[in-house]
């Protein structure tokens, strides 16, 4: 491609040029010629499409470190403040002797999060239940234990501790569903399972 190049050449006007004028009262004319200059050209180019790659990947290393700042600050600006609370679960089997139990806790609405899991008061289930890591899903959880021990718990007893984490300043609700209750001898047995919110100290 060649390139096109304008210059601007100054010429004093004769009177032959300009009738009617005197020479040494004429203006003077500009007349514009064209160069061809296939090189430069070509030169220009390259120089023009390095500057363009340099400007794509300065633009493209902005979004690289802007990106994951401001999806940061979103993310905060949208959570909300974090807290934790600790969920009491308790199972009353009236007047038997409590060997084993087994129920689901969850959390009815809010961003919540399962954290952790403790054992109950009564020293037949002071050890942690027995629960599935993977299956703790978010804000669902199912636990179970059961117990040898000759010294059962009787009536209301906590039999663990469900900790969470709560996102945002929306106060969550809860439901907790006994599956079975059991006696020393592995018998099925009418209990219920409720729960308590623990307050802070």
């Amino acid at each position: 491609m060649t390139n096109i190049q304008f210059s601007m050449t100054k010429e004093c006007p004769t009177p032959d040029s300009q009738p009617g004028r005197a020479k040494e009262n004429s203006p003077p004319i500009y007349r514009w010629d064209t160069e061809s200059n296939p090189g430069k050209s070509r030169e220009g180019r390259q120089n023009s499409c390095a500057t363009a790659k340099r400007a794509v990947l300065r633009f493209a290393l902005i979004l690289f470190v802007l990106l994951p700042i401001s999806t940061c600050l979103a993310q905060n600006a949208t959570s909300g403040s974090i807290h934790f609370q600790a969920i009491d679960i308790y199972v009353d089997a009236k007047d038997v002797p409590l060997a084993a139990y087994q129920l689901e806790f969850k959390a009815t609405n809010g961003n919540v999060k399962i954290v952790g899991i403790e054992g109950g008061e009564h020293p037949a289930f002071k050890e942690a239940p027995y629960y599935d890591p993977k299956a703790m899903q978010q804000e669902r959880v199912i636990i179970a234990a059961f117990s040898t021990d000759a010294n059962l718990p009787k009536g209301k007893t906590r039999v663990a501790t469900v900790h969470l984490q709560i996102i945002g300043d929306q106060n969550p609700g809860y439901s907790v569903k006994l599956a079975v209750a059991a006696d020393a001898g592995g018998n099925k047995t009418p209990a219920d399972a409720t729960f308590e919110e623990r307050t802070k100290p």
